[in-house]
């Protein structure tokens, strides 16, 4: 990876479980490849896939794996905590080498800049190297947001403390931290040390954002789970009287029902049905959430149960009218009736929200980070 006249060396981690992680890190990585900058992208699990097949002969960028932790389900979409814990202690235990595997990395091909979205190891590379990092990503909102005491149920509070603790400790700050959600979180300060917090909108695609103008209803709802989650889910829709296109990994290994059409998975024609649908029903991610609300489709959001992110977000989708939530282990028939015959209210309580895309600013704010980062680098290049 040859560097090109000022241009930067950025190398660019993302966490693993869920596409939301790629589809958001694709459209920051795609602005910096065509602004000439060399992008090592590292990442892996459910994010590898769907990342490398969109940036398959993108100019300027790259992509390895990446050891990262990974949620082991139950049947029902409930975390697996034993199995999750015993089978991420190797990575958990090895996670130093990891460290200065990277770290290692920075320094032989000479990176400038490191960006992270909510994978604990470049951040610990790049502070230890001394190279400028920022973070990207709506995890860190859990413990800089102002808590609503009213908005989360006493029940979910062990999972919130386990939430908090995961991201203070895992997740070391840069210069900035970028907190980027479709439901704005009031946060408590807009630094902490020598990091800035920045607090912005969703990150919509450039596929969804042409779609803006031309967002139709037809007579069918939009299904999407990751892949873990997909079998999940079919109990749920089996005899609703409803056309569901459901977006899996493998159509042939579903379980044919007459009202489920499967596709698979696709960066560019899903974007094309979350356009046309009436209506969504996923899991509850950040990324699909805010894009769903941006082109102005009411969704249902399916937490997997214990992960207080996704609960949140339910949350906050009931609060502000425009969808409902039940945790996926939970979620019976009736609760998906219920969501489709309101519909007409959700939509109405969408066009109020007034969704703005957050990517130019997103990208003022890494352009600033990349000069002063070639700022800091000058000096001690003109004393060697």
């Amino acid at each position: 990876m040859q560097k090109v006249g000022n241009m930067a060396k950025i190398i660019y981690s993302l966490a693993q479980n869920g596409r939301g992680h790629a589809s958001r890190g694709y459209e920051v990585i795609r602005r910096l490849a065509e602004k000439n900058h060399q992008v090592l992208v590292l990442t892996g699990g459910d994010t590898y896939n769907p990342l490398e097949k969109a940036l398959d002969k993108m100019k300027n960028v790259s992509i390895k794996k990446l050891p990262g932790l990974q949620f082991i389900y139950k049947e029902n979409g409930k975390i697996d905590y034993w199995k999750t814990s015993t089978r991420n202690i190797p990575k958990i235990f090895f996670g130093n080498l990891t460290v200065n595997k990277l770290k290692k990395l920075i320094e032989e091909q000479g990176f400038d800049f490191a960006i992270s979205d909510f994978e604990p190891y470049l951040p610990r590379a790049a502070k230890s190297k001394g190279i400028n990092f920022m973070t990207i990503d709506n995890q860190h909102r859990i413990i800089f947001e102002k808590p609503d005491t009213h908005l989360v149920q006493p029940k979910h509070i062990p999972s919130y403390v386990v939430a908090a603790g995961v991201v203070f400790a895992s997740h070391p700050l840069g210069n900035k931290c970028i907190v980027a959600s479709v439901f704005k979180p009031h946060i408590k300060r807009k630094r902490i040390g020598k990091t800035g917090i920045i607090v912005v909108g969703p990150i919509i695609r450039k596929e969804v954002e042409e779609l803006k103008e031309k967002v139709m209803k037809k007579d069918f709802v939009l299904v999407y789970a990751k892949p873990v989650l997909e079998k999940a889910i079919l109990p749920v829709l089996a005899g609703i009287d409803e056309k569901f296109v459901m977006y899996v990994s493998n159509p042939a290994k579903m379980k044919r029902q007459k009202n489920i059409k499967y596709k698979e998975q696709s960066h560019t024609e899903f974007p094309k049905d979350l356009a046309r649908c009436k209506a969504v029903i996923s899991s509850a991610g950040e990324q699909l959430m805010s894009e769903a609300l941006y082109l102005g489709k009411p969704i249902f959001l399916l937490p997997e149960g214990g992960t207080f992110e996704q609960v949140l977000n339910g949350y906050y989708v009931k609060q502000a009218g425009v969808g409902s939530f039940k945790e996926i282990n939970k979620a019976k028939q009736e609760h998906i009736l219920d969501f489709l015959r309101s519909l007409k209210n959700y939509n109405a309580n969408i066009k109020k929200m007034r969704i703005k895309n957050s990517i130019g600013q997103i990208m003022k704010a890494i352009n600033s980070e990349l000069k002063r980062a070639a700022e800091q680098k000058r000096p001690l290049q003109m004393r060697g």
